[in-house]
């Protein structure tokens, strides 16, 4: 019986080393975020008052490069190897004109050439044998000189006929078609090159007195959720004096969906108070909003991603309804902070790059 105890004890400890040995498992290293090869590249705007309202001024997207190629020479529309959409190169031929008459007139001009400079040297020799007057010969040097220039003339018409890309772009319009009959000044062809876009707006005196190259200021483009910040490119030095307005350009950044053509509103900056608060002071009625789309909804939370130092910070914020795709922020962030348009896929911290 004592034996009997004595093994049983036994294997009771074997079955608890063995169960120890099992737990006995090797350390994990503590998981880390993989690092990101390059920051991603995010669209922000700054966190802006959105009162009192300022007025918006009708504006239309166009690019900042565009030429309207016109018919210098008379003929018919021979080639328009290009169509709306269609990229072209500098100096891409992109309209052809009929040219036999111009290559006609060029035959006969250079003929012309030859037979003056023909009597030209014939004068010279005679004058210098005493055989012609003076006067025969500066007559003689007068008539080569204008068959020169006749050539000349007659040899850049023919290069009229070819009308070339002056930039690399894509073709906005193409007015003409093949075998019109054109006269020069006829436009046939028009071409946005690829410098990017701008919007033009001709804006009344209030208000063009707050605008000045390189100030910023938002724009509504149709299709656009939230406004585009837009940087002032150029005012007129002067108004138009039957609408005494003036004309404003605004370079757009690069952002899809827009496009030349397209309709655009200018919300242009109230003008400020007599004795008008210091810079930064707070104004009465004056909320902080962010576009709607910048929003971050968890749960009952929303917050933002705002850009600082190369990277975007996720901060819960307390807002207030939508209101025209944005949003009111009523704690949170302050007057000038960037937030991301659009934080899907964001994580706090990541690396960004605005553009």
């Amino acid at each position: 019986m004592k034996a009997m105890d004595a093994f049983r004890r036994a294997v009771g400890g074997l079955l608890v080393l063995a169960a120890v040995g099992c737990d006995r498992t090797p350390a994990r290293p503590p998981r880390t975020s993989a690092p990101t090869d390059a920051p991603r590249r995010v669209a922000s705007v700054p966190v802006r008052p959105s009162g009192p309202e300022g007025e918006t001024v009708p504006a239309t997207v166009r690019a900042r490069e565009r030429a309207t190629l016109v018919a210098r020479v008379p003929g018919s529309v021979m080639a328009l190897p290009f169509r709306e959409g269609d990229a072209v190169a500098a100096g891409a031929v992109v309209a052809r004109i009929e040219d036999r008459a111009l290559r006609a007139a060029l035959a006969a001009a250079e003929a012309d050439r030859d037979a003056a400079e023909a009597d030209r040297a014939r004068s010279a020799t005679l004058l210098l044998h005493g055989a012609a007057s003076p006067r025969e010969a500066e007559q003689a040097t007068a008539r080569a000189a204008a068959a020169r220039a006749a050539a000349a003339a007659a040899r850049d018409a023919l290069g009229y006929a070819e009308l070339r890309a002056p930039f690399a772009g894509r073709v906005a319009a193409q007015p003409a078609n093949v075998g019109d009959v054109v006269m020069p000044g006829t436009p046939l062809l028009e071409i946005d090159g690829e410098g990017g876009l701008e919007v033009v707006a001709t804006v009344d005196e209030d208000g063009v007195a707050g605008l000045s190259p390189g100030a910023h200021v938002a724009v509504d483009v149709d299709g656009q959720t939230s406004p585009i910040e837009g940087a002032v490119r150029a005012v007129a030095p002067s108004g138009d004096a039957v609408t005494h307005r003036t004309q404003v350009r605004v370079d757009l950044p690069a952002t899809t969906g827009v496009r030349s053509g397209m309709f655009a509103r200018l919300r242009l900056a109230p003008a400020p108070a007599a004795g008008g608060a210091a810079k930064g002071a707070a104004v009465e009625g004056e909320r902080l909003v962010v576009p709607e789309s910048a929003l971050l909804r968890r749960g009952g939370l929303a917050g933002v991603f705002v850009v600082s130092e190369g990277r975007a910070r996720l901060r819960w914020i307390a807002v207030g309804e939508p209101e025209d795709g944005t949003v009111e922020v009523r704690a949170g962030l302050r007057d000038g902070e960037r937030v991301v348009t659009d934080p899907a896929g964001l994580v706090d911290g990541v690396a960004v790059k605005e553009g």
